[in-house]
């Protein structure tokens, strides 16, 4: 029976990986691992995952920092039903697929590859920019499977433009997002994904974490000509605390779809102006 492992990374993501019986695998920080954990304390040859004979997975300690399960050291640990260890500090799910789940996980791939074929044509139809909006807040919920999501555009200060969407949260004056994650991603024009963020220092003591109990949030830049003119964004007050490193990919290519899509009707604005 195949073998789903979930890595968390220190960025806040889940790493994901699916392996299957009848070959050893290491796990560590060396780029030759079959499951690469790049920190610190992860020993280059940490771990090696395995199944035997009988398709009963295992985990073997190689490392010198160790793996810890239930608090407690462990050389090795037959993986008989969905586990959670520590590698160093790192914690790694262990979770067996049957047949239906790894279907199902395959078809996630390929839906997510067709919705974005089928969005790129959606986009090219959006009459205006209010269509544009709805349709990139009702994809990123549905495809993240998140809360609360917007595709917030920014003036040229990098200040949020009014027209913020169709939610009570989302209007200007009673924003509930983290303008300081959102604002962070804008200045560093970079993916920001925070996994916990109640555990990060800086952001547990903001206030719209703190009243609006932000558990986990994204947000992904949308450029063009370089410049950051909006970010996809997206949270959870409740449920799960992290986004896979598939989601993020899949919203940075949304986000490329976008930036053609709002520049080409920029390109449209100016040439009616003439």
């Amino acid at each position: 029976m195949p073998m789903q492992v979930n890595i968390s990374l220190e960025s806040g993501l889940m790493s994901e990986h699916i392996l299957f019986e009848g070959n050893a695998y290491n796990i560590g920080r060396s780029n030759q691992a079959d499951v690469l954990i790049n920190h610190p304390q992860i020993s280059r040859e940490h771990a090696t995952l395995s199944a035997n004979d009988d398709n009963i997975w295992s985990l073997r300690d190689t490392s010198s920092v160790g793996c810890y399960h239930h608090g407690k050291r462990v050389s090795f640990v037959p993986l008989t039903n969905e586990e959670t260890l520590h590698l160093g500090p790192v914690s790694c799910q262990f979770k067996h697929l049957n047949h239906h789940q790894l279907t199902a996980f395959d078809n996630q791939k390929m839906w997510r590859k067709r919705q974005l074929l089928q969005l790129s044509k959606q986009f090219s139809q959006c009459s205006s920019s209010v269509a544009l909006l709805e349709s990139a807040r009702h994809c990123l919920i549905q495809t993240l499977g998140c809360e609360r999501a917007a595709l917030i555009l920014v003036d040229q200060h990098k200040q949020l433009q009014h027209c913020l969407g169709y939610e009570t949260w989302m209007e200007k004056h009673s924003f509930s997002g983290s303008n300081t994650i959102i604002q962070r991603c804008i200045n560093e024009q970079q993916v920001l994904a925070i996994g916990n963020v109640q555990a990060d220092p800086s952001l547990a003591i903001q206030h719209s974490v703190m009243r609006h109990n932000i558990q986990a949030a994204l947000c992904v830049p949308v450029k063009s000509e370089n410049h950051v003119i909006g970010v996809l964004y997206a949270d959870n007050t409740q449920g799960r605390q992290f986004f896979t490193e598939t989601e993020v990919k899949f919203v940075e290519s949304f986000a490329n779809i976008l930036s053609l899509r709002l520049l080409f009707q920029s390109i449209e604005h100016n040439i009616s102006s003439l």
